[in-house]
This record gives structure tokens, sequence and C-alpha cells, in this order.
């Protein structure tokens, strides 16, 4: 037999051969237990126990407390092992009752062998360790689903960070595609203009100016007029065109 816990085992039972029996299949099969010849030894051992029994195997038949007395107690004090009831053929009411009670998993039928001993022992193990088994999956998944609620949650925050700094952008987006709408369709007041007519609005402008000196400015405008006209009138006269002549002088 193969288990990854080290199991412990009670055994109940005012016949000495039994518990003979018992000692036998268990050192066969390096199980630990302990021998008791009642039920109030059997709690006292239950209670003091550093280590949970894997199995109580007692016999129906004892003096004082009836074996199904004894694991309805043991139930209550070590819910989880598995309980085991030995009985004779004629007290097929007693399993089915117990059965019934929540009080037993497993039973002996009387007269027994060392072989359906060590197979009612066996089976009662392998419960067990089903138990535990489905017990630490039950854990683990706990623990898993703890883990993803936190991640989920952390999701969330992420997300909502997220979807914060996009309605954000969203938001600068559409400032500027505003802007850019508004800019493109305001037309400057004095686009038709001709060159002429734009160097008359700008020289009130210039004369009124308080922060300059008006002389000094008509002067500058005049002077670099004439000189981009003197270079445009090269260029025409190198490639065969002749421009116009300036009519009058821009005071």
């Amino acid at each position: 037999m193969e288990s990854k816990y080290q199991h412990k085992i009670l055994v109940v039972d005012d016949d000495k051969k039994i518990g003979k029996a018992f000692e036998d299949v268990c050192q066969t099969k390096k199980i630990d237990h302990v021998f008791v010849t009642s039920g109030d030894f059997a709690l006292e051992e239950i209670k003091k126990a550093n280590k949970s029994f894997s199995v109580i195997i007692t016999d129906q038949g004892l003096e004082g407390m009836t074996g199904t007395q004894i694991l309805e107690h043991a139930r209550e004090i070590i819910p989880d092992t598995i309980r085991v009831l030995m009985t004779s053929h004629s007290q097929v009411d007693t399993i089915i009752n117990a059965v019934n009670k929540g009080a037993i998993q497993n039973f002996i039928v009387k007269p027994h062998t060392k072989e359906s001993l060590e197979k009612a022992i066996i089976s009662s193990i392998k419960l067990f360790d089903l138990f535990l088994e489905d017990k630490e999956l039950l854990k683990l998944a706990k623990t898993q689903s703890k883990k993803l609620y936190e991640l989920n949650c952390q999701l969330m925050d992420v997300t909502k960070a997220n979807n914060k700094v996009i309605q954000g952008l969203d938001n600068e987006i559409e400032t500027l595609n505003t802007e850019i709408k508004d800019l493109s369709v305001q037309t400057p007041e004095n686009s038709n203009l001709t060159p002429e007519q734009i160097i008359d609005e700008i020289k009130p402008h210039i004369k009124n100016d308080q922060g300059i000196d008006p002389e000094k400015t008509a002067t500058l405008f005049s002077n670099t007029i004439k000189e981009l006209y003197n270079q445009f009138n090269e260029i025409s006269y190198r490639n065969g065109f002749e421009m116009p002549d300036i009519k009058g002088e821009i005071k």
C-alpha cells in the first residue's frame, strides 16, 4: 500500500485475539496503530493524540459504550476520521442505522479473517487519502480563487486609469480639432488686397505707433521696397522680362 501520508489507526475491541490480528496486519503494512479495550479508553486516546487518527475501528458489542456510540462521539471530536464498525451477520440492521446516521463510512462483518481485516484497513486508508486530497484541492481552489479575484481587481483599477487617460487624450484631440477648424474658416480681412493696398494699410499704423520713430520707419520701409524692386528687376532682365516702373515714391 502506497500513501504519501503517515497514517495512524485506532482499534477498539475487548477481545485481545482481535487486537493481535490487527497488530499483525498493521505491522505488515507498516501502519502506526493503537489498541484499546473500551469506549472510555478510546475517547481518551482520541483527545490526547498529537496527531489525529486516520481510521477508527470499533466492535459494536462492547460493554458500557457500544461501537456506534463510540463512533458518534469520535465524529464530534475528529469529524474527518474514517469510522469503521465491526458487527456479526445478525447485526445488519445496526450497520444500516449507523450508515444512515452518518456514523460510519465502512464496516467489517464477523467472523473475519486476516485478509478481510487487511482489505478493510487498506480501503479505509484509501478513503481517507481521497478525503485529504479533496481537502487540499478545495484549499488550493480557494487560494487560486482569491488570487484571481485580486488580479481581477487590479485589472479593473488599471483599466479605469487607462480609460481616464484615454478620455483626457480624446478631449485634447477634440479641442485641437476645434481650434484647427476655427483657424481654417478664418480669412484675413486683407487677403485680397494688392501689395500697394497692403502698404497703404500698414503705413498709418506705423505713423501712429508712439513706440517708434515714424519718419525713420517710413524711410526704412521705402528703402526696403526699392531694394527688393531692384533685385527683382535684375532677375527679370536676365530672364527676358521687364519689371514695371514704380509710380511715385513711397513716403
